[in-house]
């Protein structure tokens, strides 16, 4: 979807229902991480966790929660990163049942506060992210908690940051971008 696209030339007016048109893609981001991370740099980390990032701010932007982020629902194309399945996302001034009480995702990726008092939001969203993040430089850890070798700290700090308990202490989509961006452009210099 064009970035500049008003989002509500893609909903149905007949029943409200939001439609995408994507191009066939067969490579998810966790398949892509499991098949390439042996031969991914940081450089390449970095720009995908701030495609995946520009993404979920271009939603964010127009009040919309994905509701349902994680490395299935991210593809991989020519190197471009896409994000699908919104079959749980929503408009954040829609009126509806608590988003939570829908998900049937998958549970690593959800805010916890989803088990406890149903709560979704964008914080929940940014969560969801900070689990991709991991994903992206530790695919081959089996614990989340336990970092990658050579992960910059300033990476980990970020995504441990999107993923805690507390949703203030989750950083902005802002931040987040600049923060990837600024990690993205100091490992072009160290290459």
């Amino acid at each position: 979807m064009d970035r500049d696209a008003d989002i509500s030339q893609v909903k149905d007016p007949s029943n409200g229902y939001y439609f995408m048109i994507l191009q066939y893609v067969d490579n998810d981001l966790r398949n892509y991480l499991k098949e390439n991370f042996k031969n991914l740099q940081f450089l390449d980390k970095f720009r995908m966790a701030e495609e995946i990032a520009q993404g979920l701010w271009f939603l964010h932007t127009k009040n919309i929660v994905h509701g349902d982020l994680n490395s299935k629902n991210i593809l991989v194309y020519n190197k471009q990163i896409k994000i699908i399945d919104f079959g749980m996302s929503k408009q954040i001034n829609e009126v509806s049942t608590p988003l939570c009480s829908e998900i049937k995702g998958m549970p690593a990726y959800m805010d916890p506060r989803c088990f406890k008092d149903l709560k979704y939001d964008k914080k929940s969203d940014i969560f969801s992210l900070g689990v991709i993040l991991w994903e992206i430089s530790s695919v081959l850890n089996e614990f989340r908690e336990t970092p990658a070798e050579n992960t910059p700290l300033q990476y980990i700090k970020l995504y441990k940051k999107c993923w805690d308990k507390d949703p203030s202490i989750r950083p902005e989509m802002s931040l987040i971008i600049k923060t990837l961006n600024e990690l993205k452009n100091s490992s072009i210099f160290n290459l």
